[in-house]
């Protein structure tokens, strides 16, 4: 089963189940740019409910290809993004568990924000050990740009996508709707806040967060 989706910056707890729920996924690093998304953005949990942690972007990238989007180099971006997690995570009972192999991420002086995106994603992968093996649809050969163009290039058997999202009727390949509905899980302040980082589960219950982020998957059945 394979999945494919844009790469998303730390994303949240749908995308990580997606991540857990297929063999194969594919960072769709050719497709366009969208803004006001998780795309160079993730939300955080803090006292005060949430917040954005935002990547800037060099120019106007809207619609441009993903891989070719730039990184706004100056200012001190990915320090105050580590200083959003420590101050909203730092008290929580696993960050410093993680936090040696968290924190070499924000050292890194990014350019493209397809490479900064997908190891945000492999990184979240491999801190919540899932198994599921990821391509950047950029090392592709020929570089495929749309739904179909990968899955011709991948010859896979069975695509698994979001409900909320559109696939073409005209692919001719078996798919599985994919439902997530968010569990409610206990979080480091007062309340629960939806549709923030998947790390937000992880740095609050650790080892058990695969267990609770199977909860909001909902089976579907497949389609032709």
């Amino acid at each position: 089963m394979v999945a494919i989706c844009p790469p998303l910056y730390f994303p949240p707890l749908w995308y990580t189940s997606l991540l857990h729920h297929v063999d194969h996924f594919v960072l769709a690093d050719t497709f366009r740019y969208r803004g006001q998304s998780f795309q160079n953005r993730s939300k955080l949990r803090n006292a005060h409910g949430t917040h954005w942690i935002t990547i800037p972007l060099f120019g106007k990238p809207r619609g441009a290809p993903f891989h070719e989007v730039e990184i706004e180099t100056k200012g001190r971006w990915r320090e105050k993004h580590w200083r959003s997690f420590l101050y909203d995570y730092r008290t929580t009972m696993y960050f410093d568990f993680y936090k040696e192999t968290f924190r070499p991420f924000f050292e890194k002086d990014w350019e493209t924000l397809a490479d900064c995106t997908c190891r945000s994603v492999a990184l979240q992968v491999e801190l919540f050990g899932i198994d599921a093996s990821l391509t950047r649809a950029s090392a592709i050969n020929g570089r495929p740009g749309t739904l179909p163009e990968i899955l011709d290039a991948l010859q896979a058997d069975t695509l698994v996508f979001p409900t909320d999202k559109e696939v073409p009727s005209t692919l001719d390949i078996q798919s599985e709707p994919f439902r997530y509905d968010e569990p409610e899980y206990r979080q480091n302040f007062e309340g629960f806040e939806p549709g923030v980082t998947g790390l937000d589960l992880l740095f609050n219950y650790g080892r058990e967060a695969p267990r609770y982020l199977a909860r909001g998957e909902i089976a579907s059945g497949s389609r032709n």
